[in-house]
């Protein structure tokens, strides 16, 4: 890379997986990024700073009733909820280490697709609905995720669908860090993004020659 060059790296993550905060701060102290953007909105981050203290304690007074009841729980969609209600480990990861390497941080998901999935949250983590969902049987498992990814990037093979939303998404990401890559020259961006952005079957990063990792890939040198 030359004192004129920026190089980009997109690291494909799993959302609320149980080993993202550790990988992500050894791929984080690895790359060393000069600037590092994110898959994640301020509304977002804004939303759950406010509610997600009150959202966790209605969760974790549900969870007291159901074990004074001696009933089963789902401890998977217990996880689900608290992590959903938390400020996700890709933050908390990415802000320690802008924290202690410097650098900057920006948050380039659009606010309103954060806007119309969180409008019902407050509903989400009513204590009766919370009830509902940690009696249930069914939940997301995220080995699923993990198998789906390793299809993708083992065999080429997508199972979950790109959708129109994450083609407008990406598109408005990707304006975001040319942006800065025009007004940062020769340094080094990481951008954190859920694993199925890294197929962008249209080429909407293309103009920016990213190299793409997977959080998992043990195999890559960067």
């Amino acid at each position: 890379m030359t004192d004129n060059e920026n190089k980009l790296i997109m690291l494909g993550v799993i959302h609320r997986d149980e080993k993202g905060s550790q990988l992500l701060l050894q791929w984080l102290e690895r790359i060393m990024p000069h600037i590092v953007t994110l898959e994640f909105s301020n509304y977002g981050l804004t939303f759950r700073r406010k509610n997600g203290k009150e959202y966790k304690k209605n969760i974790m007074e549900v969870l007291k009733k159901i074990k004074g009841y001696n009933r089963k729980y789902n401890t998977e969609a217990l996880a689900n909820l608290l992590s959903y209600a938390d400020v996700p480990y890709e933050y908390k990861i990415a802000s320690r280490y802008i924290k202690k390497h410097g650098g900057f941080l920006y948050l380039i998901d659009p606010d309103i697709f954060s806007c119309l999935k969180l409008k019902n949250s407050e509903e989400l983590f009513h204590p009766a609905n919370v009830e509902k969902l940690l009696c249930s049987g069914e939940c997301q498992r995220k080995g699923n995720e993990k198998a789906m990814a390793k299809l993708f990037f083992e065999g080429g093979i997508m199972v979950a669908p790109y959708t129109e939303e994450m083609h407008t998404r990406d598109r408005h990401m990707r304006d975001k860090i040319s942006i800065l890559m025009r007004s940062r020259k020769g340094k080094r961006f990481l951008h954190i993004c859920g694993w199925r952005h890294l197929e962008d079957p249209h080429n909407l990063y293309a103009p920016l020659n990213p190299e793409k990792v997977f959080i998992y890939d043990k195999t890559v040198r960067i």
